[in-house]
């Protein structure tokens, strides 16, 4: 019983000290809002399930009516959790709170559980393996994902790997399903992931046999469920829109031992940082972790030991799949492309919906820290030199730790509003119909947007144009046609419109109006009360 309690004490202090070191401590209180509101990913997931808690359809629907109004979105599209929103919506919670906050502590004392999971049946004791675990546990790929919330719930790999080490666990389809149902509930890319594990171990069950029809049903029993959660999102009522930019976010070859972002790394050398390869497709391993896979290279090679990795095979398969999308139709190295393959519009529209195909090796990456770490931890002296590697790769991520941190340094002085300081905007937005945005294009002023946007939400008021990360085509219709009906002047009496960009068609300057050096144009026609819990 002390073990047990010495070792939940040991993870969980390990899991504060991780998330202190990469964000601010005033980021758990749910009235903080102020610092997410910035033009990044997770201003646009706290709104999103501000909007669905606020206003969303009768539990457990899973669509909100207020973004993209009048005909909403699904939760999943405004790249919020549906999970948490599934959780709360029961419970009444204050509108206007945030809980991405707490959501990161979540990530990372789940981060921390499932590494320790993984590591302590390979490690001679509890040292071996709690150091094992940090390093695992603490991947630059997680903590680069700080703009993107749902996509720090990078424990379900190490939930899926976990389960598919154990070939008694991977036989079991009850497993599979808690995994792959999580991560449905959370984002598709990491169901992707998951169900690279999934559909590995089944091709594993396949090949060996004998109960070949046990296993195809249990899979196709699941398989079910998971298409029933994402019919349940609104995935199958298109058609979308394609944005054209597979390609754009690639894994470079290098991507291993190239940190993509020179203020992030003491010790490896990085090329240019750019969106796709530093943000994306940032695979780096860290010069601790690196070192310590040259260590198990040379024990696989030299040694030929491979006790405990030799499952680890059977995902090669869809990890070769996983890899060329990832690395995509332009090679890159040392931040330059090799050559490109012109996949014509076709292609890269059927693509579209991986258009962020960079992460999507974060199994092989994982796999490979994985794999690593339990070589090293069977060989002589393994405390020593999983420690050396521990000391290395904290000296090395120390720049990037610190540069993470200082993104939500605004969480500290609760400011909520930034750019729309005037008390007006209250009251203006609580007389109008609805707010417009022209031009409908999210990175002109992403974070005046925001700012607006969750005044708009916090008032219960429709916005007709949100940052989502799927359009409909019959939602750009209406889109175009908002801002064809702008631009002739045929202007709703009732509707707040924000022009992001400053710019007035002359047949609307004589209403155009300045708040807070932002171009409006107020409604002349006060609308009724909304109607919200």
């Amino acid at each position: 019983m002390r073990s047990t309690f010495t070792t939940a004490a040991m993870l969980a202090a390990l899991a504060l000290a991780l998330f202190g070191a990469w964000m601010h401590w005033a980021v758990l209180d749910p009235r903080n809002v102020g610092w997410l509101l910035t033009g990044e990913d997770r201003g646009q997931s706290a709104i999103g399930l501000s909007a669905y808690l606020r206003a969303g359809g009768p539990w457990p629907s899973l669509h909100e009516p207020l973004l993209m109004a009048p005909g909403g979105l699904p939760l999943l599209f405004t790249d919020s959790i549906p999970l948490i929103g599934l959780i709360l919506k029961p419970l009444g919670v204050p509108a206007g709170w945030q809980f991405l906050g707490p959501w990161y502590l979540l990530c990372v004392a789940l981060q921390v559980f499932f590494a320790w999971r993984l590591v302590r049946p390979y490690a001679p004791d509890h040292l071996a393996a709690f150091i094992g675990t940090v390093l695992l546990a603490a991947m630059p790929m997680l903590f680069n994902r700080y703009g993107h919330a749902s996509l720090c719930a990078q424990w379900l790999v190490l939930w899926a790997l976990y389960v598919f080490v154990d070939e008694e666990r991977a036989r079991r389809p009850g497993q599979w399903f808690a995994v792959l149902g999580v991560a449905a509930l959370i984002h598709t890319y990491l169901l992707l992931m998951v169900a690279a594990f999934w559909g590995s171990a089944i091709l594993c069950l396949m090949v060996r046999g004998p109960d070949r029809v046990r296993v195809l049903a249990g899979a196709g029993a699941v398989a079910a469920v998971i298409v029933a959660i994402l019919w349940w999102h609104g995935i199958f009522a298109g058609p979308f829109g394609s944005t054209g930019t597979y390609g754009a976010f690639p894994m470079a070859l290098d991507a291993w031992w190239n940190p993509a972002n020179p203020g992030y790394t003491a010790l490896i050398p990085s090329s240019a940082e750019d969106h796709g390869r530093g943000f994306e497709g940032l695979q780096y391993l860290g010069a601790g972790m690196l070192l310590l896979v040259a260590i198990a290279v040379y024990g696989w090679v030299f040694r030929r030991d491979a006790s405990g990795t030799g499952r680890l095979l059977w995902l090669l398969p869809a990890f070769i799949v996983i890899a060329i999308a990832a690395i995509g139709p332009q090679p890159m190295w040392r931040g330059a492309p090799l050559f490109t393959l012109h996949l014509g519009p076709l292609l890269t529209n059927l693509l579209d919906p991986i258009r962020a195909a960079g992460r999507l090796a974060w199994p092989l990456t994982y796999t490979l820290a994985f794999a690593a770490i339990v070589t090293v931890i069977r060989l002589p002296r393994a405390t020593m030199i999983l420690a050396v590697a521990l000391a290395v790769q904290v000296i090395d991520l120390t720049p990037m730790f610190a540069a993470v941190r200082s993104t939500s340094a605004k969480a500290a002085d609760r400011t909520v509003y930034h750019r729309t300081l005037d008390p007006r905007w209250a009251a203006l937005v609580a007389r109008s119909s609805s707010v417009e945005f022209e031009p409908a294009r999210p990175f002109i002023d992403l974070q005046l947007m925001e700012e607006i946007t969750w005044r708009t939400v916090d008032a219960c008021r429709p916005v007709r144009f949100t940052y989502a990360s799927r359009e409909s085509a019959a939602t750009r219709a209406r889109i175009d046609v908002d801002t064809a009906d702008f631009a002739a002047g045929r202007l709703d009496p009732t509707r707040l419109y924000v022009l992001l960009d400053g710019k007035v068609p002359r047949i609307v300057a004589a209403r155009v109006q300045k708040l807070d050096g932002i171009t409006i144009i107020a409604p002349t026609t006060p609308a009724p009360p909304p109607v919200c819990r």
